[in-house]
C-alpha cells in the first residue's frame, strides 16, 4: 500500500525545530495536487516550508519582502534546488495560472487580505491548491477557551522537545560534540535572527472566515489550535466559482 506524501513526511520527520507555523506544515503537505510540479511559498521566511516541499516537489520557490530572512534561507544547508526570490509576491514577475500549489504561513495579515488572496488565486493553475495558515485576533469566548488549550499544547511540545534533547546528549559519548560543533543547546545561526513580526492582525477569526469565502467560494476554513486557521482551496477549471475543497487532516 502505498503511503500518503503527509505519512512519508511524518516517518522522516522535519529537522526544523518545532514552532507554531511547523507544526500545521503537516496539513499542506497533505494536500499537494498528485501531479504538482511547481510549488510557491509567500512569506517564506528562513525557507522551513520550502526545504519540506522540496521533498514532494520538482521546482520550488520562496518570496519574502525580508532581505535577512532570505538570505538565510539561501545558505540553509538544505537550500539546493530552492529558488528564493527578495520582493513582494504582488509585484514580483509571475505569470497567472502557472503554480501548482501556493502556500501562505502566518503572512496573509503581513499585507491586505482580499487583494493577497485575489493576487494568490490568479497565479495558481487551475486544479492548482491554495493553503494558507493565518493568524486572527481572538473576539469570542470560544477563542479565549482554545488560546488556554493552546498554552497548553505549547508547554507540552517545549516539555517533549527538552526530554529528546537531553536523550540525545545522554546517548553521545561523552567529550564528543555536535556534528555542527557547537555545544547541544546553542541555537543554529538562524534561530539567533527573528523575522518580522506583524502583531495585531487585523482581522478576526470570523472577519478572516467571512472574507476568504467571499473571495474564495468553496474554500474550507479550520479554526485551529496555536492561534492559527487554515484556508484550503482550489482553483476551478475556470473562473473563481465553485472551488473544490481538499480533505485536511
Amino acid at each position: 500500500m502505498r503511503r500518503s506524501p503527509v505519512s512519508r513526511w511524518w516517518n522522516n520527520c522535519s529537522q526544523e525545530p518545532w514552532n507554531h507555523n511547523l507544526h500545521y506544515h503537516r496539513v499542506i503537505v497533505n494536500v499537494i495536487p498528485p501531479d504538482c510540479r511547481r510549488a510557491l511559498d509567500i512569506g517564506c521566511g528562513q525557507g522551513a516550508l520550502t526545504r519540506d516541499l522540496r521533498r514532494f516537489v520538482p521546482e520550488v520557490a520562496g518570496i519574502d519582502r525580508d532581505e535577512r530572512s532570505i538570505a538565510l534561507a539561501r545558505a540553509h544547508a538544505g537550500a539546493a534546488g530552492i529558488g528564493y526570490l527578495r520582493g513582494d509576491f504582488q509585484a514580483a514577475p509571475i505569470r497567472p495560472c502557472s503554480v501548482d500549489l501556493i502556500t501562505s504561513v502566518a503572512s496573509l495579515h503581513h499585507m491586505d487580505a482580499a487583494t493577497g488572496l485575489r493576487r494568490m488565486a490568479d497565479l495558481l493553475r487551475p486544479g492548482g491548491a491554495l493553503v494558507v495558515v493565518g493568524l486572527a485576533r481572538g473576539a469570542s469566548p470560544s477563542d479565549l477557551l482554545l488560546a488556554l488549550a493552546a498554552a497548553v499544547g505549547h508547554r507540552a511540545h517545549l516539555a517533549a522537545g527538552w526530554w529528546r534533547r537531553r536523550r540525545r546528549r545522554g546517548a553521545e559519548a561523552p567529550g564528543t560534540q555536535a556534528p555542527d560543533a557547537r555545544a547541544p543547546d546553542d541555537p543554529p545561526p538562524d534561530r539567533a535572527y527573528t523575522s518580522p513580526v506583524v502583531w495585531p492582525p487585523s482581522l478576526s477569526y470570523r472577519q478572516a472566515r467571512r472574507l476568504a469565502e467571499r473571495v474564495l467560494p468553496g474554500v474550507r476554513y479550520r479554526r485551529r489550535l496555536y492561534w492559527r486557521y487554515t484556508l484550503i482551496w482550489v482553483k476551478p477549471s475556470s473562473g473563481l466559482d465553485g472551488g473544490q475543497p481538499l480533505a485536511t487532516q
